[in-house]
């Protein structure tokens, strides 16, 4: 990021985020993501899910993904109005759902089949939880809350209106790693974000990391890569183009790009997280310490659920420079975006599930 020297690392809970040599560590007052617009019993059942013993990055991930469960899912209903009977009950019944927003669908549909009225929980508001950071959104008519960090708050119920469909997942033999390489290549991309156009001509002070395509226009990264940074380039092979973000979830470190004056080559398919197996080969591709579109072997070693968010735990190679690069299966489909490595245990990289990118 701007301002800050070659030798930052952005050490976060024992993880360090995969930025390149001149990123750096998010700032204390982007975490956690306040979680406008719940209801005090929803603020509660999440802060108590996502706990504070977790770095902040793990936290505002959970709290981003349990607020977009609100969305998907429904708020919780109010159950002050029920006899001590009828609230044991839908505690019962609902005791097995350990995730707020589950939770909450089951206690409505309790209501709902005991004839019950079905009212939200006083005390909450809209739900705007889903801030970008710079450039033009795709509707000006995107409603704006308070300001995180100087980002704008965007809406996921209108970006889910206007979002590209994710890219259906293809089948086939496996192919050699040099197969593989050519046909996942042409959909990684080199990125730049600078406070300051000329900066990204002079590179006197950027953020670098990578992007993956998915239609001819737009592609994915980690937010923490362009964050604060309005001014975005993304190049392959000495070609450079503009772009702009967006739509973000800081929270969840899931950033859409839109490339302004050249098209890209998309990725073939998108793989679903409950497809994959632990043990199966996985290739990272991206751009660890500026070189473009390197290229590495590794496993799934774990599938991680931490509360919602997904994680495809691997042993690709990954370094500084590599957030926002793309994890692919062998048949060359998209399984994760590479975001964090662990900053004391060899081999240990996560790569959040491509598939959480369309909450």
């Amino acid at each position: 990021m701007a301002g800050r020297s070659n030798t930052a690392i952005g050490l976060i809970g024992g993880f360090v985020l995969a930025l390149s040599l001149h990123g750096g560590p998010l700032r204390a007052d982007e975490a956690p993501p306040e979680l406008a617009g719940a209801s005090p019993g929803e603020r509660s059942a999440i802060q108590s899910l996502c706990g504070s013993n977790r770095s902040a990055l793990m936290r505002n991930m959970c709290y981003s993904n349990q607020m977009a469960g609100l969305l998907r899912l429904g708020r919780k209903p109010d159950l002050t109005g029920l006899t001590p009977t009828q609230r044991e009950a839908i505690a019962g019944a609902c005791s097995s759902k350990t995730i707020p927003a589950e939770r909450f669908a089951c206690e409505r549909a309790q209501l709902t089949s005991a004839g019950l009225p079905v009212r939200n929980e006083p005390g909450g508001g809209a739900l705007h939880m889903e801030p970008a950071a710079s450039g033009s959104p795709i509707s000006p008519n995107i409603p704006k809350g308070p300001q995180v960090a100087g980002l704008p708050f965007f809406s996921l119920e209108k970006w889910r209106t206007e979002r590209p469909p994710m890219p259906a997942a293809h089948s086939g033999p496996a192919l050699s790693p040099e197969a593989l390489y050519n046909l996942i290549s042409p959909s990684i991309y080199v990125v730049v974000a600078s406070e300051h156009a000329m900066q990204i001509v002079q590179y006197a002070a950027y953020s670098q990391g990578s992007a993956v395509a998915i239609t001819d226009r737009i592609l994915l990264t980690n937010c923490h890569v362009v964050a604060g940074q309005p001014q975005i380039s993304i190049s392959k092979t000495g070609q450079t183009g503009r772009a702009s973000l967006i739509y973000a979830d800081p929270g969840g470190d899931r950033c859409f790009l839109r490339s302004d004056d050249m098209p890209v080559m998309p990725v073939k398919g998108v793989r679903r997280f409950d497809d994959l197996h632990v043990g199966e080969s996985v290739f990272s591709i991206g751009t660890p310490v500026g070189l473009e579109l390197s290229y590495g072997q590794g496993i799934v070693s774990g599938l991680r659920d931490f509360e919602g968010v997904r994680m495809v735990q691997n042993s690709a190679p990954t370094w500084h420079g590599s957030s926002g690069g793309g994890l692919f299966d062998a048949q060359g489909n998209l399984v994760g975006i590479t975001t964090m490595i662990s900053a004391t245990v060899p081999n240990l990289n996560f790569s959040i599930a491509a598939e959480d990118f369309w909450p």
